[in-house]
């Protein structure tokens, strides 16, 4: 089953620096997590991003589960080392932490398989599974896939998500009950003058008339 974990303010470890230590990490970026990356040696990518600011880089040998005790507490760890016993070693050790573990080419092992995600500007993300049967092929696949997607979710969409986050938030402050939001939330969607403003990135008007709209929408209800 795939689920889409929220990871906000969680602190996320993966063991190891190679290509797909890169990939997790690029994965991961998106989802407001605090990431350590722990490996003797990494890729270009991963010290751009500890030189940003936007991970923590750990350089030191692994050969050993101290890196988990380490750094504790942990939420999720991301063993992607290129020694298999080692990963397994460290997918074990994490469950005793109460931890989501992940070992790489090992879903034998791990709580959960990687899918390979099309990211859409960081808010849309689409996810392509075998269920670990088969990464090469959720690659493949996600490599055909992704012109399209792109193609489909533009600039307006985009926007639109943003100002449904911002106006559901509001909604739950002033509308009783799930059907009312869900109602309003739809009739967002749908406004001519709303998605014209969208279009013509003018995002700050856009907001301002959908909040005039749930106002309006709120007295009409209330009576």
């Amino acid at each position: 089953m795939i689920v889409d974990l929220n990871l906000k303010g969680k602190r996320v470890l993966i063991v190891g620096g190679g290509r797909e230590a890169a990939r997790k990490v690029d994965a991961l970026l998106s989802q407001r997590c605090d990431i350590v990356v722990a490996a003797e040696k990494v890729e270009p990518s991963i010290n751009e991003h500890s030189s940003n600011g936007k991970i923590n880089l750990e350089l030191r040998k692994i050969e050993s589960v101290d890196i988990i005790k380490k750094n504790e507490p942990l939420d999720m760890i991301l063993a992607v080392t290129d020694d298999r016993k080692l990963n397994r070693e460290i997918v074990q050790y994490a469950r005793t932490r109460n931890c989501y573990a992940y070992a790489a080419d090992d879903p034998e092992v791990s709580d959960f398989s990687h899918p390979a995600v099309i990211n859409v500007g960081d808010v849309v993300q689409v996810a392509i599974s075998t269920g670990g049967r088969s990464p090469l092929m959720s690659k493949t696949l996600r490599e055909k896939v992704e012109p399209v997607v792109i193609n489909v979710i533009n600039g307006l969409i985009l926007d639109q998500i943003k100002l449904q986050e911002q106006l559901r938030v509001s909604a739950q402050e002033i509308l009783p009950s799930p059907d009312q939001r869900k109602k309003f939330l739809v009739s967002l969607r749908d406004d001519e003058e709303v998605l014209k403003l969208l279009d013509a990135k003018k995002f700050s008007e856009a907001n301002r008339l959908a909040n005039k709209l749930l106002d309006a929408y709120a007295q009409k209800i209330s009576g």
